[in-house]
Order: structure tokens, then sequence, then C-alpha cells
């Protein structure tokens, strides 16, 4: 069966979190992607996300954050690595850190990306996860509560 080669490149939004009022040029940075090194996507095949789903390939981005794959005609579910497992809402709550568990779930469930490959390659196919104040993960639905850090 053809392969058709799937590539893009993932970037990152670093925002202002607090402080001194922000410069021209700290505002500008803060609106301006980098490159997304290393991070790492899972395709399942089919358009959900379940924990029986199987695993077809993975990719992770270079230094630039640029990734190519190369995938057979048909529809897939592309997810990030909080995807692969059945999350558990309790892992994420904190003294610091709410979660809106019916979204997390929701979240869970959905692919971060659903791509259809038919007779070409892709290419471009590009992403951007905008980071959030005083969190350490890419997954929605968790609001930092705690004070603001020194």
């Amino acid at each position: 069966m053809d392969t058709f080669i799937v590539s893009g490149k993932v970037q990152q939004q670093f925002p202002y979190c607090g402080g001194a009022r922000p410069t021209p040029e700290m505002v500008t940075k803060a609106a301006t992607p980098v490159a997304y090194p290393y991070k790492t996507f899972y395709v399942r095949a089919g358009n959900t996300n379940s924990e029986n789903g199987k695993l077809i390939a993975r990719f992770t981005t270079d230094k630039e954050g640029i990734y190519s794959i190369a995938l057979s005609p048909g529809i897939y579910s592309i997810i990030v690595e909080a995807q692969l497992n059945l999350i558990n809402p309790t892992e994420y709550k904190t003294e610091n850190q709410r979660v809106n568990e019916p979204c997390l779930v929701d979240w869970w469930k959905k692919p971060y990306y659903l791509l259809e490959v038919n007779d070409q390659n892709i290419t471009s196919l590009n992403f951007t996860f905008v980071h959030r104040c005083f969190l350490t993960n890419d997954i929605p639905c968790i609001t930092y509560i705690g004070p603001m850090p020194h």
C-alpha cells in the first residue's frame, strides 16, 4: 500500500506571567511562537481516542520543531503523551491546581488533531502550543489557583 509523507512544524508560545509591567519587547516575545523541540506525538487509527485503540506510530520533533512521518491513506487520531493512557483527573489536582473533570475527560477522548491522509503528501501541518502560566503541562482543563511565585 502506498504511503504519504505528513510533515510540519510544532511551535510553542510562553505568555507573560506577571510581575512588573512588561516592556514592549517582552510583550512581543510572549506573542512570538518558537520551536517546540523533542515534542512527541502518537498516532492511533480512527477518529477517536480510546484506551484500547491501536497505536500505529509515533513521531518526535527535532531541535527545530520539525517532524515528518509516513502514513498510508486513512483517518488517524494524533494524540499527545497525556492521552496515551486513560486519564485520571485526581493525578492533576494539587493545592495550587484546579481540574475541571468533565472537561478533562472530554479532552482525553478527542484527538489532539484528526488527520485524514488521502492520495498525496501533506506538508505544513503545523501546531502551536500556547503554554499557561505556572503550569508544567500542555493539558487544558487545569487552572492554576495558587499564589504568584516570587
